[in-house]
């Protein structure tokens, strides 16, 4: 859950088109009255107002003159590497997608033709600003329990120190390192303790404890310290000391920093970097209610416990290799939880170092981000599946326009207006592709609209839309009807009839019949036919043995069979030629 934005945001939105970008800048205030969005129309100038201004978030189209938006994301990140930033862009790729989520862009949304975009982008937006601004309130807080005057630490529900500031360490008189583990009973005098049971940690866990205690400190002296006991909601113990001449301002502002880890919107977790793969002393309880995972099995665990059967190993080895160098690092990677559910973690991880300017810990965020990386798959499934689909469709709409062209040729070369005939009949079949292509985009669909389609009568309507020269068929009278997408199946046809042509040479024999075993039909010839190593990969797209061949019509053929729930192989034709199979066909 991202916590809410707060307060206003500032938006930059570099965009060459003054237009288009004064058309966002009313939409997005529309829908969100604390969003206030200035516009520059040269990315130059909007790097500039960046270094000047408060800046929450930066959209940026791609296209630009002077800088794209991958060079004004480069300059961004090299100043501002936390800033969110929105690529929101008219040319969309998964080139220019995959380059600009290396580079650190925090979105990625390529632009549409409804005004639905804007509330896209202001969901996006406002989720980024609102993350950045939780991550950035956590990593303060985090520094100012680290920095603090007052001791702080935090017991487990068994009485051990899981995590002690540096403050904490040098009233004791102990190492940081020497007391995690230990019981909290180490710094106590023995007639203090029952104290410690009887009073102190009652009053506690019903709401708070202060008072004043003595410690006995590693060399054996005692120190007199003020002292604050308080239980978070997952049963951890907040202890608070300091010098009984530190003043009171100190002290409560203290009582804040002392929650803010906890009360943390994401998961924290601390690692200590003296112990084999740096072992969990901290977790917090959004690092709980993420993972599932009690707090008693979490300490003391590397992180490597929430990986399973599909996290991949290269963020997983990108994460080492930082945390090797002391480096800060951000991935997404597959966890799992206690119960075994997958989830996309956002993790970043960033070295907290000693005087001396070693690695001490390795302090880490988590965030779900399961829904966003479900809804970027989903666009890229969709980006693919249609660009296939225009290949496919690009390839079936040429053997009519190539129809069409011949024969305005021959009109015109012989003033005959009945070639023009044949002309308006391909036409009408562009006309029918074009219908087809909505009717798929509409619904996402290949095949829709099934009845009975008499295959014999089908296949010669199809035949007579080709440019067959000295070409002949024969098609066998007992063909059954197939229930099917009548103009699937028709460009399924064209493109096993026009295959057929195409790899032909003289005297081309097709013949279209039904299967005898089994429910069915074949379309064969006595071309060159296909070698048993190639008749599997004549289906793959691309896959050619002409050098004008787009390798997309037998493609289109496999995924027409497919959206049928029927099956295709290959086997020999005519005199060796090929023959293609369509097979277990139902209602025939």
């Amino acid at each position: 859950m991202i916590a809410d934005v707060g307060e206003g945001v500032r938006i930059l939105h570099i965009e060459d088109d003054q237009s288009f970008s004064d058309l966002v800048a009313t939409f997005l205030e529309r829908e969100r009255d604390y969003f206030e969005v200035e516009t520059v129309n040269d990315p130059r100038d909007g790097l500039e107002y960046i270094e000047e201004a408060n800046v929450d978030c930066v959209v940026s189209d791609y296209e630009m003159p002077h800088l794209d938006g991958l060079a004004v994301l480069d300059e961004v990140r090299n100043e501002f590497p936390d800033l969110p930033f929105v690529l929101f862009t008219g040319k969309g790729s998964e080139e220019i997608a995959s380059e600009a989520i290396s580079k650190g862009v925090t979105e990625y949304l390529q632009k549409g033709g409804s005004t639905e975009q804007y509330e896209v982008l202001a969901n996006r937006i406002e989720q980024a600003v609102a993350r950045h601004r939780a991550e950035r309130q956590v990593a303060r807080g985090f520094r100012a329990i680290e920095t603090a005057h007052d001791g702080i630490s935090l017991l487990d529900n068994n009485g051990r120190f899981i995590y002690i500031n540096d403050a904490y360490a040098d009233i004791t008189g102990y190492d940081r390192k020497e007391l995690i583990g230990e019981h909290w009973e180490t710094l106590y005098p023995d007639d203090e303790v029952e104290r410690v049971h009887e009073e102190m940690l009652p009053e506690a866990r019903d709401d708070e404890w202060t008072g004043r205690t003595v410690y006995v400190r590693k060399d054996s002296s005692l120190v007199t310290v003020d002292h604050r006991l308080s239980y978070t909601k997952d049963d951890a113990l907040v202890c608070t000391i300091s010098d009984i001449s530190e003043t009171k301002q100190v002290r409560e502002e203290l009582s804040l920093k002392e929650q803010a880890m906890d009360a943390a919107p994401i998961g924290i977790t601390i690692g200590d970097t003296d112990g084999a793969d740096n072992p969990l002393i901290y977790a917090n309880g959004g690092f709980v209610d993420l993972t599932g995972y009690p707090r008693e099995e979490i300490i003391g665990q590397d992180c490597r416990f929430l990986q399973g059967e599909e996290t991949r190993e290269p963020p997983v080895a990108e994460m080492r290799e930082a945390i090797n160098n002391a480096e800060p690092v951000t991935i997404e990677l597959r966890n799992y939880r206690k119960d075994g559910e997958m989830f996309w973690n956002r993790v970043s991880i960033a070295p907290i170092f000693d005087e001396d300017g070693e690695p001490d810990y390795f302090v880490g965020f988590q965030q779900d981000v399961t829904e966003e990386r479900e809804i970027q798959e989903r666009h890229e499934e969709w980006v693919e599946m249609m660009q296939g689909f225009g290949q496919l469709l690009s390839h079936d709409l040429q053997t009519p326009l190539d129809v069409i062209q011949g024969r305005i040729e021959l009109t015109q070369e012989t003033s005959e207006v009945t070639h023009l005939e044949d002309a308006q009949e391909a036409l009408d079949r562009v006309e029918e592709l074009i219908g087809d292509v909505a009717d798929v985009m509409q619904t996402g669909e290949l095949v829709s609209d099934e009845e009975y389609v008499d295959v014999g009568k089908l296949t010669k309507e199809v035949w007579q839309t080709l440019d067959v020269g000295d070409a002949s068929i024969k098609i066998a009278d007992e063909i059954p009807d197939v229930y099917a997408d009548e103009l699937a199946l028709k460009r399924l046809l064209e493109n096993l009839l026009g295959n057929s042509l195409e790899h032909g040479e003289e005297d081309i024999l097709v013949r279209v019949g039904r299967l005898d075993d089994e429910p069915g039909f074949y379309v064969e010839d006595n071309g060159p036919g296909i070698p048993e190593n190639e008749r599997t990969d004549v289906f793959v797209p691309g896959f050619t043995t002409k050098e004008s061949g787009t390798g997309f019509g037998m493609a289109s053929v496999a995924q027409i069979v497919a959206a049928h729930g029927w099956r295709i192989r290959v086997q020999d034709g005519i005199n060796g030629g090929a023959r293609f199979e369509i097979f277990e066909i139902k209602g025939t």
